[in-house]
């Protein structure tokens, strides 16, 4: 039997519609289901439709899947346009779909940069591009981007410098951004975590590597999908509605070190 999510008795979000990209699984799910257990209405956004309606069925009725491949604009704008058809709003865009690259600099083939180029800093600037003028008319919106802390750190302790720099971009994107929308009653914020404890990351690191790693963390662990996902939670809802252009990291002090 599929779980149902309900709202909390703290339903912050209670009535907000949400669209999440790359919601079928890992971060992006985690957020669906904490933004539904607040009481928003979400739309999980992902290319691979059947594993996203199936999580939206296990979410329950304030969830539901939409095919969207987020590198092309006219697919975009189409899926918008049929949630405004729908619920007449979209108050909420978390840009969270994305792609990993990682290894040594120079072995990162063109093809990889442009899959890079295309998921991480495209897909997010045309589902901008599309929500925006929604958002405007609204007078009222709210962006959450995720970024990550290689962009801080040109890639960071795996090897991703080309990753790294798609992040950095886009924590240049939300600043600028904060300031053009700003005046529309329009917030934009980004979060950047350090590397979120999956099972990926589980099989990928020996127990030695692993310790090596996490001594970069003064907290002493990774982070976790609902440290990012409790984190969306509150810049999407009133409880910061004085926050817009702030890249928050959800690192456990690994920036400091």
């Amino acid at each position: 039997m599929a779980m149902q999510h309900t709202p909390s008795g703290n339903a912050i979000l209670l009535g907000k519609i949400a669209l999440i990209t790359g919601a079928s699984s890992g971060i992006g799910l985690q957020i669906a289901r904490q933004f539904v257990d607040h009481g928003s209405f979400v739309y999980l956004a992902d290319i691979d439709f059947p594993k996203a309606q199936e999580k939206a069925q296990e979410i329950g009725a304030n969830a539901v899947a939409v095919h969207m491949d987020i590198c092309d604009s006219t697919q975009v704008r189409a899926t918008l346009d049929e949630i405004m058809r729908q619920k007449g709003a979209i108050d909420i865009l978390v840009n969270n779909a994305g792609v990993l690259a990682q290894g040594p600099f120079d072995l990162l083939s063109e093809r990889e940069w442009d899959k890079l180029i295309a998921v991480n800093l495209t897909g997010a600037f045309n589902c901008i591009q599309a929500v925006a003028p929604i958002m405007i008319k609204q007078n009222h919106g709210n962006m959450i981007n995720i970024a990550s802390v290689s962009a801080f750190k040109g890639g960071g302790s795996m090897g991703n410098v080309w990753y790294g720099a798609t992040k950095a971009a886009i924590v240049a994107m939300t600043k600028g951004l904060s300031r053009e929308l700003g005046p529309q009653g329009i917030r934009i914020n980004a979060i950047a975590p350090s590397l979120v404890e999956t099972n990926m990351i589980k099989d990928a690191l020996t127990p030695r590597i692993k310790k090596q790693i996490l001594m970069q963390f003064p907290l002493g662990r990774f982070a976790t999908k609902m440290d990012v996902a409790d984190l969306a939670v509150f810049l999407a809802s009133g409880l910061s509605s004085f926050i817009t252009g702030q890249i928050i990291a959800v690192d456990g002090g690994y920036l400091n070190v």
